[in-house]
């Protein structure tokens, strides 16, 4: 039986069998492409559409719905307006994010955050710290426009993101080691800050949710808990700071709709998935198999039974310099590993990289496409 795209997703999601792997391209902030090798994308299909950036801070595309339907894709993304936008351009290079973040282009072209507001851990910078309002109206400004439009022409599911969570926000505003400093020594100073960036998204993810109805099929997000090689605090720090305010914004997911909770997190997360799962979350990306201990067949015979894996495909090695047999290979074996049983939706490990052939793109999505495990 051939399933609706939509019904294909969610199926995986619900731990059953699909017709085949379900698989995304752009439905989220961390599954798409950048600007470069989506360019070269078009041209080797033959397409010639303007390329929409749905971040100018970060320089990805935005998938047209032609290259969608070409790769028969079975997701379509939804954002909440005014999060991937910069709030001043400084100059060509420079920009300052919404929370007062400065980001200047590397010398790959790609923006890296540079500097952030607050110099020192002091409690009367937080309280003076120009905020972004949740309750500004660009935050759900044609939300519904855009939900209603995906429904009525696609049969696909819906990805709402939300923006990076409160450990990857804070890191860019205080300054990445200056934070895990004060995850130790100034636990009043970073909880307050984990708190005014989570009510944020508390607040904005409630009021989208009460717009959107049942137009939303996934909600995601993301934070950085793991390196390529391991944690980067100890499961204590997790469990004692993170976890309990994670699990209050999945809680205004879930309480404001029938979403799926997919979390993105990089590197090594091993160690946290048990906690994941007790606090919510559906699906994990992007499954960075080239990070220590995550071995798809090890991640699935321990934790397959109550979370689903979302990503798989090595973008670090396998699809910047591997051929398009060799990538096809790796996508049967990364789907022999994961999708028995439901479970499983495939895409690259995080954005597609510049340096990643056209060639390989189309062999990862056509071979997902076609390859049918064993059930």
């Amino acid at each position: 039986m051939t399933l609706t795209h939509r019904e294909r997703i969610l199926a995986a999601l619900n731990h059953q069998e699909t017709d085949r792997v379900p698989i995304d391209f752009g439905g989220t902030q961390a599954s798409t492409i950048f600007h470069g090798a989506y360019e070269r994308l078009k041209t080797h299909l033959g397409l010639a559409h303007e390329t929409k950036i749905f971040s100018d801070i970060r320089r990805l595309a935005m998938p047209d719905e032609a290259v969608l339907q070409h790769f028969d894709v079975d997701t379509r993304f939804l954002s909440t307006g005014g999060t991937f936008i910069a709030k001043q351009v400084i100059d060509d290079d420079t920009c300052l994010d919404e929370w007062g973040v400065t980001w200047r282009k590397a010398a790959d072209g790609n923006p890296m955050p540079v500097d952030g507001p607050f110099k020192e851990p002091e409690m009367a910078q937080l309280d003076a710290h120009d905020w972004p309002d949740p309750d500004d109206p660009v935050y759900i400004s044609g939300l519904i426009e855009r939900a209603t439009w995906l429904r009525d022409n696609t049969d696909c599911a819906i990805v709402l993101n939300l923006g990076t969570g409160f450990g990857t926000h804070g890191q860019q505003m205080r300054g990445f080691g200056d934070w895990m400093t004060d995850l130790y020594k100034n636990r009043a100073f970073v909880t307050r800050l984990m708190d005014r960036i989570n009510e944020h998204w508390i607040a904005v993810v409630g009021n989208a949710l009460r717009v959107l109805g049942d137009k939303v099929d996934i909600v995601t997000w993301g934070d950085d808990l793991a390196s390529q090689a391991g944690p980067l605090f100890s499961p204590e720090i997790y469990r004692t700071l993170m976890k309990p305010r994670q699990k209050a914004l999945i809680d205004a997911i879930k309480s404001n709709s029938e979403a799926k909770v997919l979390y993105h997190c990089c590197g090594s997360v091993t160690p946290f998935v048990e906690d994941l799962i007790e606090i919510g979350v559906d699906a994990l990306n992007p499954v960075q198999v080239s990070a220590s201990n995550m071995e798809p067949a090890e991640l699935k015979q321990a934790f397959g039974e109550h979370i689903a894996f979302w990503g798989g495909i090595d973008t670090q090695n396998v699809l910047p310099n591997g051929t398009p047999e060799e990538v096809r290979s790796e996508v049967r074996r990364v789907i022999d590993c994961l999708a028995p049983g439901g479970g499983y939706v495939l895409n690259s490990v995080h954005n597609i990289q510049t340096d990643v052939p056209p060639e390989n793109v189309v062999a990862m999505f056509d071979e997902a496409v076609n390859y049918h495990h064993a059930g």
